[in-house]
């Protein structure tokens, strides 16, 4: 056989997309085969933990909890998405074995797997297999006659299919689909995220149909894509209420976010506060933003926390202490530690977690920091109610061990450091020319001042900055 070099570009590209195809139906066999072991390792799991015909419908639960849980730490993915490759195990293994046949043959594709099983989910079975046989029949036609159907395509036969053979009037369906309403944010790279609603179809289509009437008005001297005056108009409308380019209402908005003003949680730097610095800062449930944006919304905030971090690791030393009582200041102090559900893969906020002992109180657990951990209210179950085991390690280090004995390690969002190893302590040194020339500035005590405590960041700053190499 001629080096594929060789061969013409006709050849050469058909050669290509054969091998593609090829590649692309090993894949598909290769899905199918995990379906296949995910629903086998279920069982496993379930006689390991020592699940029986008798058990109660708790323990069946916790038991499948913690595999999903074990599945999604041996892969490495979000525990939704573990459980969402269960349950569809479940069904390529049972009703929908057809449909795994056919991934396995190649003639399905796991979108159009996702889409059977979407569409099938809740059904009696006869509809469930009418509903399924139009993605088999579009298969079957796309190998034996070469009518090639997009997934979007069998989808809507599917759907029409359902639709006509559904035993439950659709009003019906509706008022129970339309109980899962709700508002998702995705956060995006460059300081941006994806806000999404799940409503009832006839409200989204007005929203957008109104969106785009409002977009229409006159706009001269308007450089905005229409996409971008109905992205504004929505934000203008959900924050304030009404309309942000309308001088009439627009007086009654907060400065600066040209909204009403939200309760968000934002760690900007000293240092990018004061303007001496462009380190970005972090918004609490998206990740950085750029300081500008930091400054503007720190200027109109109704409270601040203060926080000292190292002027050159960024490790944090101090928290602030003296202005809360005790129980609540803990609190605080952990939850910002931990920034997230302690879990591994987990991403639950830890302010809207629950605080774990790590060693319970009746078991000689004291309440502070090295003896807390966030954890979401799932996750705290989890670790009381099944074979998940967890240790914390210095610096807030948490260790958990599963079921099956796979070790894992979380670190917190924003590791602490004691007050007292400032400077050349604790892994936390001077730059080296300034070790060499200059002693450090004597830390404040942590009972003194919040200037005090800025003083002395900035007396190290400005070393840092005397002492900057010069650049080539």
């Amino acid at each position: 056989m001629p080096a594929i070099i060789d061969l013409p570009p006709a050849a050469a590209l058909e050669f290509e997309l054969a091998a593609i195809e090829t590649f692309d139906r090993m894949i598909r066999q290769i899905q199918a085969d995990q379906y296949r072991r995910v629903q086998r390792a279920r069982e496993l799991a379930a006689e390991v933990d020592g699940v029986t015909p008798s058990s109660t419908s708790r323990e069946r639960d916790m038991a499948m909890r913690s595999f999903v849980a074990e599945l999604a730490t041996t892969l490495g993915l979000h525990e939704v998405t573990a459980s969402r490759l269960v349950a569809e195990a479940e069904r390529l293994t049972g009703p929908r074995v057809a449909t795994r046949e056919a991934l396995s043959e190649g003639t399905l594709s796991l979108t159009q797997v996702r889409s059977v099983l979407e569409l099938t989910h809740g059904l009696p079975v006869e509809v469930a297999d009418a509903v399924e046989q139009v993605a088999l029949d579009a298969a079957a036609a796309a190998v034996t006659r070469g009518v090639v159907s997009t997934n979007a395509e069998v989808r809507r036969r599917m759907r029409r299919v359902r639709e006509r053979l559904h035993p439950e009037p659709i009003v019906d369906r509706r008022a129970r689909a339309s109980d899962e309403r709700r508002v998702c944010v995705d956060p995006a790279p460059d300081g941006m995220a994806w806000f999404s609603v799940f409503l009832e179809a006839e409200r989204a289509l007005a929203i957008d149909a109104r969106l785009t009437a409002l977009g229409a008005r006159e706009t001269s001297g308007d450089s905005r894509t229409a996409a971008q005056r109905a992205a504004d108009l929505a934000a203008d409308l959900l924050l304030g209420g009404v309309l942000g380019d309308d001088g009439r209402t627009r007086a009654g908005l907060a400065a600066g976010t040209g909204a009403m003003r939200p309760s968000i949680n934002v760690t900007v730097p000293v240092l990018t506060l004061l303007g001496l610095d462009d380190e970005p800062a972090d918004l609490d449930g998206y990740g950085p933003i750029d300081a500008e944006t930091a400054r503007r919304l720190a200027a109109h905030a109704p409270s601040m926390r203060r926080i000292l971090v190292h002027p050159e690791t960024g490790a944090v030393l101090s928290y602030g202490r003296e202005h809360y009582r005790a129980p609540a200041d803990l609190d605080g102090f952990v939850r910002y530690r931990d920034g997230r559900c302690r879990f591994p893969g987990c991403s639950r906020r830890a302010d809207q977690a629950d605080l774990d002992h790590t060693t319970a109180r009746a078991h000689g657990g004291e309440t502070c920091d090295m003896n807390l951990a966030a954890l979401c209210r799932h996750h705290h179950r989890l670790k009381h109610e099944s074979g998940w085991r967890m240790v914390q390690e210095p610096g807030g280090v948490m260790q958990w061990t599963s079921p099956v004995g796979h070790v894992l390690r979380t670190l917190p969002e924003r590791p602490f450091t004691p007050v007292a190893a400032r400077d050349g302590a604790a892994g936390l040194p001077a730059p080296p020319d300034v070790a060499a020339t200059l002693a450090p500035p004597v830390p404040p005590d942590p009972n003194e001042s919040f200037d005090d405590e800025l003083r002395w960041l900035l007396m190290q700053h400005a070393q840092h900055e005397q002492h900057e190499p010069a650049p080539f």
